[in-house]
């Protein structure tokens, strides 16, 4: 007689670390976990019967390189720094000589889905251009919509603490 190929588990945790999602922004660590998770071989069906914890940081260099690759505005060399609960943003435009930029930042969550960039102050070369470059953000934003992932998750806050971006939410396993 044949065994039942399915795995129940009491509770579980998944640790990675170095994550690159499809639009190129890498995540130096995700984290979740949750109760009650019930795999079944063939067909794979995984379930849970309720959502479970999700935990993600991007360090201040992984949004520098994704800022460097992306190169919004024609802005380069960007540097970030993280603390006080804003994002500081130095980068460099060129228009016949370089100009340095210098942003500060603040991060939403839009509709439990997307993450959002909201420019508090923007600085270039002693001209404040906010409502400019607010219009060239307001192009890419969402930075980040967990819609366009295989699971079911949602977003429910985020904090920016020294050194990147925590952000928090609930995953379910995929649908069957």
């Amino acid at each position: 007689m044949p065994h039942e190929e399915k795995v129940d588990v009491g509770e579980f945790t998944v640790h990675l670390r170095d994550v690159l999602l499809p639009m190129g922004l890498r995540v130096d660590d995700v984290r979740f976990g949750g109760k009650g998770l019930h795999i079944e071989r063939s067909p794979l069906v995984i379930s849970a019967p309720e959502p479970g914890q999700l935990e993600a940081f991007v360090g201040e260099a992984s949004l520098a390189e994704f800022l460097n690759a992306k190169a919004p505005a024609g802005l380069r060399k960007f540097q970030v720094r993280a603390k006080d609960g804003k994002l500081f943003v130095d980068a460099v435009k060129t228009v016949l000589v370089d100009l340095k930029a210098s942003a500060v930042c603040t991060l939403r969550i839009e509709d439990g889905r997307k993450l959002m960039v909201d420019i508090e102050s923007v600085d270039v070369a002693g001209a404040g251009i906010k409502t400019l470059l607010q219009n060239q953000l307001d192009k890419v934003n969402p930075i980040f919509d967990i819609a366009e992932f295989p699971v079911d998750a949602s977003l429910d806050s985020v904090r920016v603490e020294d050194g990147g971006v925590l952000l928090f939410g609930h995953v379910r396993p995929p649908a069957s």
